[in-house]
């Protein structure tokens, strides 16, 4: 089943406290210090990445828009986003939109050489806020 830019997506992972939750497949979901826990530093090179790769709409900007956007990110054994999708809506489909566009567009990071490369299904928020 593919991913969808819009909607919920089964299997929803529970958030931790590093602002990501991973799922390993075969594995379940994976909090800090437990299996897993080493893509910590890895995902959170990801989420840095995604936020400074945002582009705030300026339709949103304009009419005072923010929240944030929950999005459910698969990510292959060679870096590529294999799927993204809104797990929970920042309540504005604009916001929700450039997050997913957002995702799509960034190149492939590679896994470091210190983890093994595998397929993993990461849920983080990214934050739209007006300053």
């Amino acid at each position: 089943m593919g991913l969808s830019s819009r909607g919920g997506v089964p299997g929803d992972a529970p958030d931790v406290s590093h602002g990501f939750a991973l799922a390993v497949p075969g594995g379940g979901s994976v909090g800090p210090g437990g299996p897993g826990a080493e893509y910590g530093a890895y995902l959170g090179g990801l989420r840095q990445r995604i936020q400074q790769s945002l582009r705030y709409p300026l339709a949103a900007r304009r009419r005072g828009l923010s929240g944030t956007v929950h999005v459910e990110i698969v990510i292959r054994p060679d870096g590529v986003i294999g799927g993204v999708a809104v797990a929970d809506s920042s309540s504005h489909a604009i916001l929700d939109d450039a997050a997913v566009d957002t995702i799509r567009r960034l190149a492939p990071a590679p896994f470091p050489s210190d983890v093994q490369p595998r397929t993993l299904r990461v849920r983080l928020p990214v934050v739209f806020a007006l300053e």
